[in-house]
């Protein structure tokens, strides 16, 4: 498999997650969910900008050791495709956080087919972790993320631990597909994204709202999981979020990234 193919693979995660509907508080073919400057079409505009850099990371990983120079390379890159996002997107953050986790994801992949080493989905994560854990020296942010100021008010894990500690969340949603993939592929990722609504604390969520409503969130997620959809407490969860204007941005990220991870796996099994 190829750099491009890679590239391409990103893509259709970014646009089937985004097309999967009903989903609670986040963009999807039916409505906007919890948002008002965005909508699926502006989600798949972007996505399509930001393949050309994901190529280009994957590029940069092929027959390259996992280290502080990749880290650097993948991170210039990453901050062009945001930039890339941004013009394509007038100004809106569509895929920010997608950007982080799937970047981290094709560049090892790249890095694992190109030298011929194992491309098990558990694998893959361990090195994504070696990967995240190399600083990048060359950039100094002025600015406070969102993401950063709710890490620190509410003492929780963020995009940067979730990579670090090598997505058990991804790991985790991959054995939900695992579970319900008898079922239709439409219940199979609700119910991937149900597990991670249920079990990631969302940052996305905590800058809209509080720690009270992401247990809330949490609790209806779980509950919905328990059975197959729609059920009451799916139709419950998604009125939540819509009541309470929260929208699970970082759980859509880690669907995404599943999807990819789920995509590639399934690709290199029959070639």
């Amino acid at each position: 498999m190829m750099t491009k193919q890679l590239a391409c693979l990103v893509e259709q995660a970014l646009v089937d997650e985004v097309q999967l509907s009903p989903k609670p508080g986040l963009v999807d073919a039916r409505d906007n969910g919890a948002h008002t400057d965005m909508d699926a079409s502006l989600f798949i505009k972007s996505a399509r900008a930001l393949t050309p850099f994901f190529e280009q990371m994957a590029q940069a990983a092929w027959c390259h050791p996992v280290d502080q120079t990749l880290r650097e390379t993948i991170a210039q890159i990453g901050r062009s495709a945001e930039q890339a996002m941004f013009e394509a997107t007038g100004g809106v953050n569509t895929h920010k956080g997608a950007i982080w986790v799937m970047g981290l994801l094709v560049s090892v992949y790249a890095h694992q087919i190109s030298m011929r080493q194992s491309t098990q989905i558990e694998t893959v994560l361990k090195k994504v972790s070696q990967l995240a854990q190399f600083l990048d020296e060359q950039y100094t942010s002025q600015n406070v993320t969102h993401g950063a100021v709710v890490k620190k008010r509410y003492r929780v894990n963020g995009a940067y631990e979730e990579a670090v500690l090598g997505y058990p969340h991804i790991l985790l949603a991959v054995q939900t597909y695992q579970k319900w993939q008898t079922n239709t592929p439409k219940q199979a990722q609700l119910q991937m994204l149900l597990t991670l609504m249920g079990s990631v604390a969302d940052t996305c969520v905590l800058h809209r709202s509080d720690q009270q409503t992401l247990i809330k969130m949490q609790q209806l997620a779980i509950q919905a999981g328990q059975n197959a959809l729609p059920n009451d407490s799916f139709t419950a969860l998604i009125q939540y979020c819509q009541e309470h204007h929260i929208s699970p941005g970082g759980s859509a990220d880690l669907l995404a990234a599943s999807l990819f991870v789920l995509a590639v796996d399934a690709k290199i099994s029959v070639c």
